[in-house]
């Protein structure tokens, strides 16, 4: 008899615990700042904060539903998925970006901040505490040991503290949404997920079939990924990219005509001599090789990533520039609105390869002539991070299920973390699955009016050939 998957036993058991939980509804905490107006629907529900003991220790789930601005339409709800994993959702410039935008026309929006994250039971964040060692004038060996000091301090705050983070994963995030869904009534929901926010989609997917109308899925995380490898491979293909582009663009290969020669050279002049810099004029920061790679790839997020990874290589060897002090303060940015112990509990559940010691990534490396350094702050995360926590999903486990709802996946050509081929794995397991490359730069983006209106065609009629005219693809 064929042996039943984890993930099949997961999804019995959530139908079950679903069906004959009583979900408790509790005031939400914090929202004042939310206008008091006929248009938003705030709440929290509790949830187990392990949902295989639904008798023990709950957590609370907080939400807001921005209503249609069609109040007779009966169109179905969107509900948003953040990325991250732990990027909050739950802010006054998400509800009023949100409140003018042409989704909320016809549909409800559902927000909620998952659990561990802002409003939902938040974990204590490390975030800050990470980018001041990113800051740090510290080697790679000093890197890693200033840490694994900082995930010990917060594995000891979250035991004083009285939370697990094992249970801080994707699983227990979408049994989360099956609750949330029975609790708010809609009939069906479409799902919409961006980076991260797409693989909690994507089980939630799996997991409530019933209640899904179709999927969104843009900039797509697997399951099967591998948190620092993955990173290598996509940050590798991303910026090879960016050299081609360059070599083949007249007007950047007259600027910059020798820009993966620079590329090194940069390296190079930053391990000799790190560039010292500040941020807003109050937070000295040293960027020292490792750094000066993992500010690039950060910067290859932006839309704009094609034009201004070249200015910043060429900043780096002239010893500074705008462009630095941009990245880093979009870095900052960045961290304000992320919870990495959450990020760091999730990846640990699923992205984590306890097989990967720091000799098999020396060899990894290897493979990536491009990385001539270790990739600042992920190199030293991934090893310290082993021993944040000691539940981990079983490698087999670590894919999705065939699913037959309508799904939309866009994925850019030169993202840097979530690369085409996602798309590719995402879209084997989805019989009624459309994939879109979109030739452009940047971790999500490109020409967002186009995007908008093709997912809201595409949310009318999922089971329609979608209309992607208006969209930039790139045609292999």
């Amino acid at each position: 008899m064929r042996k039943i998957g984890f993930y099949i036993t997961i999804l019995v058991v959530a139908i079950a615990c679903q069906t004959h939980t009583n979900i408790v509804s509790v005031e939400p905490e914090g929202l004042d700042w939310l206008p008091e107006s006929e248009e938003f629907n705030a709440g929290a529900i509790l949830v187990p904060e392990n949902h295989d003991n639904p008798d023990g220790k709950k957590i609370q789930i907080t939400y807001i539903v921005i209503k249609a601005k069609d109040t007779l339409s009966k169109e179905f709800p969107m509900i948003f998925f953040s990325g991250g994993p732990g990027g909050n959702t739950l802010s006054p410039g998400m509800i009023q970006f949100l409140k003018e935008h042409p989704l909320r026309n016809e549909r409800d929006i559902i927000l909620f901040d998952q659990r561990g994250i802002g409003y939902s039971s938040a974990m204590p964040d490390m975030s800050f505490d990470a980018f001041n060692i990113m800051a740090e004038d510290a080697n790679e060996e000093e890197e890693l040991a200033l840490t694994v000091s900082m995930i010990s301090k917060y594995k000891k705050m979250c035991e004083e503290q009285g939370i697990n983070p094992e249970y801080y994963n994707t699983i227990q995030n979408a049994r989360d949404v099956g609750m949330l869904f029975r609790h708010l009534g809609y009939e069906k929901y479409h799902l919409f997920g961006g980076s991260y926010g797409t693989r909690i989609a994507r089980v939630v997917q799996d997991m409530f079939p019933e209640y899904i109308h179709s999927s969104i899925l843009d900039s797509p995380a697997p399951l099967s990924g591998d948190f620092l490898v993955n990173r290598l491979d996509s940050y590798s293909l991303a910026l090879g990219r960016i050299f081609e582009f360059c070599d083949n663009d007249p007007d950047c290969k007259t600027k910059y005509p020798d820009l993966k020669e620079d590329y090194f050279k940069a390296i190079s002049a930053l391990e000799e001599k790190p560039l010292k810099t500040s941020l807003n004029d109050s937070i000295n920061v040293t960027i020292n090789a490792q750094d000066g790679i993992y500010l690039l790839r950060r910067l290859l997020y932006q839309s704009n990533s094609r034009e201004k990874a070249p200015e910043l290589i060429n900043a780096f060897n002239e010893g500074g520039g705008d462009v630095i002090n941009e990245v880093l303060s979009f870095e900052y940015q960045l961290i304000g609105g992320l919870n990495l112990t959450m990020l760091l509990s999730v990846e640990k559940y699923e992205n984590f390869n306890p097989a990967n010691t720091p000799e098999v990534i020396l060899e990894n490396y290897k493979k990536y002539p491009l990385i001539p350094v270790k990739l600042g702050f992920f190199d030293a995360f991934y090893i310290a991070g082993m021993n944040w926590h000691s539940n981990n999903l079983p490698m087999e486990d670590r894919k999705f299920q065939d699913s037959e709802v309508p799904t939309l996946i866009f994925v850019n050509r030169y993202d840097p973390v979530t690369p085409p081929k996602n798309g590719y794995l995402f879209k084997e397991n989805l019989s009624n699955g459309t994939l879109l490359v979109l030739d452009e730069g940047g971790h999500g983006g490109g020409n967002e009016e186009c995007k908008d209106k093709v997912m809201i065609n595409f949310m009318n009629n999922p089971n329609a050939k979608p209309d992607v005219s208006c969209l930039n693809l790139f045609e292999e």
